[in-house]
This record gives structure tokens, sequence and C-alpha cells, in this order.
């Protein structure tokens, strides 16, 4: 059986394997390329629209946006400005060369897949203002991939935290987490897909 993991466990996983390597950003790249790969996988050759919040998980959504980008897929992305990243996330939406959109824009679009990159496990607060009418939006969409849990979810207790996006799929990065398995983040979470990111077997 797969491990289930806290978030408090997939940080201690990833604070080792970043001393292995000796940087971080190589861990979000294949994040980022092997969420892209299973996307593929998943979907028709169909129109693709990214909508990234902040932190790691945004960080992630722009490299999945450039990687489907170079696969030649029609990639809509929807962010938040430059001054709001920081890091890893910074440093991958520096290097993407999808037209960045402004994020409080956001409206569905009828045929797209919608990848759910907004919060990642971590968010430990209620999400309020403008983002909860960009969630809205996100949920009429059809088909969407969230990345690593919906955005919203709680990690550990699987409870929505002021709103949360219901997907259809979830890329979760490299273990399951509590919060899929619980209250709401069972049933938003839809379909749950391990993606492998190249953790050493001997740090999990």
């Amino acid at each position: 059986m797969k491990k289930i993991l806290s978030v408090k466990q997939i940080r201690q996983i990833e604070a080792k394997e970043f001393k292995k390597r000796g940087n971080t950003f190589s861990l979000m790249v294949n994040a980022g390329k092997n969420c892209a790969k299973k996307i593929i996988k998943l979907i028709k050759k169909q129109h693709v629209t990214i909508v990234a919040g902040k932190g790691n998980n945004a960080g992630d959504g722009f490299i999945i946006a450039e990687y489907l980008r170079k696969k030649n897929f029609k990639v809509e992305l929807y962010s938040l400005t430059e001054d709001f990243y920081k890091g890893d996330a910074l440093k991958a939406f520096k290097k993407i060369k999808v037209k960045k959109n402004n994020i409080f824009k956001f409206k569905t679009k009828k045929n797209s897949v919608l990848i759910d990159c907004l919060f990642g496990t971590g968010i430990n607060r209620p999400i309020v203002g403008k983002i909860k009418s960009v969630i809205s939006e996100v949920n009429k969409s059809r088909k969407i991939i969230s990345i690593d849990i919906p955005s919203g979810i709680n990690g550990d207790s699987g409870k929505i935290m002021g709103c949360a996006v219901k997907a259809n799929t979830t890329l979760a990065i490299h273990a399951k987490k509590i919060g899929h398995t619980l209250n709401f983040g069972k049933i938003y979470s839809g379909k749950i897909i391990i993606i492998d990111i190249g953790i050493s077997k001997q740090l999990t």
C-alpha cells in the first residue's frame, strides 16, 4: 500500500531531497514536467487553460504551461503579476514564453481543459476576496485537473478553506496526502493519480 502523508511529512521529505540535490528548482521542474506528461495522456489535443495563484503550486503551473506550449498545445495562462512571486515560482515565471493574463479577468472557456494551480497543500487560512470569484469561475469548467490538491482543500484535514475547486482529476505530487482522503477532500479530488517527481526512494 502506498503511503499517505501529512503536509509536514512531505515537507520534511522534500527538504532532504533538496539537500541531496543541492538545489530546490530541479524538483519543481520535475513536478511540472511529469504533471504535463500525464496531462497529455489524459486529454486530447484540447485547448488548455492554466490558472496559477501564489507559491510553488503556481510554479508547477508555469512549468506545465511552458512544457505544453513546446508540445504545440494551445495554452492560456492566468496568473498574478511578477511582484507576487518569489524563489522557484519566480524563476519559473520568468522562464515561460506563454502569454500571461490577469487572473482576475479569467473566464471559463467551454471546451478548454482547466488546470488548477491556485493553492497547494499548505493552505491554512480561509480564502477571501477576489480569488473566491476566480474559484467560482473555475468550477464552471467541464474538465478540471488540480495539481497536488484541489485549491482550497486543506492538505491535512480535507476541509474546505472558505471555498474550493471541485476537480475531476487530481495529480498528487509524490504521494497522496491525508487531505485527499478526508471530508470534502475525498469528494473534491475526483480521481487521484500519483505523480513521481524523482524523490529518492530511501527518503520516503
